[in-house]
Formats: structure tokens, C-alpha cells, sequence
């Protein structure tokens, strides 16, 4: 991997490792697939992921708040 793919890679995976501990904070449980998950997981998982994303899947309660995220693996992606 050239260096300047790895700092951008490095950059988001922080970038998205910050966003969850943020969500992790405010008391929203996540997911990995159907697993409860780290923050940390998560974001370990979207960094190994070379073959497949994850796509975000947010479940809200009545007030409209975020109380749960899961991160759904996404391994059929479409030919353009």
C-alpha cells in the first residue's frame, strides 16, 4: 500500500473511530452485523474490510433520537 492511500485510510479510520466513541458517549449502543460492538470493532472492521463496506443502518426512538447504530457488511457491490 503506498503511503498516501495509508495516511487517508488512517485519517478516516480515526475520523470514524472519533464519531462512534462521540455516539458511545451520548449513551447509542452499536452493532456489528447483529453483534453489540466497540466503537474500537467497528471501526478496526471498516479499516480491514478490503473486499466489502458497511453500510449504516440508524434505529431511532419516539423522540426522533438515535439509539442504536448497526453496521450492516455489504459484500455485493454493483458493476458500473
Amino acid at each position: 500500500m503506498n503511503k498516501k492511500r495509508h495516511r487517508t485510510y488512517t485519517y478516516r479510520t480515526k475520523a470514524l473511530l472519533q464519531e462512534l466513541k462521540k455516539y458511545e458517549r451520548e449513551g447509542t449502543h452499536l452493532y456489528l452485523g447483529n453483534r453489540p460492538s466497540s466503537a474500537e470493532d467497528i471501526a478496526r472492521a471498516c479499516m480491514l474490510a478490503e473486499d466489502s463496506d458497511y453500510m449504516r443502518d440508524f434505529v431511532g426512538d419516539e423522540a426522533d433520537r438515535i439509539t442504536e447504530i448497526h453496521f450492516i457488511r455489504i459484500t455485493d457491490k454493483p458493476e458500473y
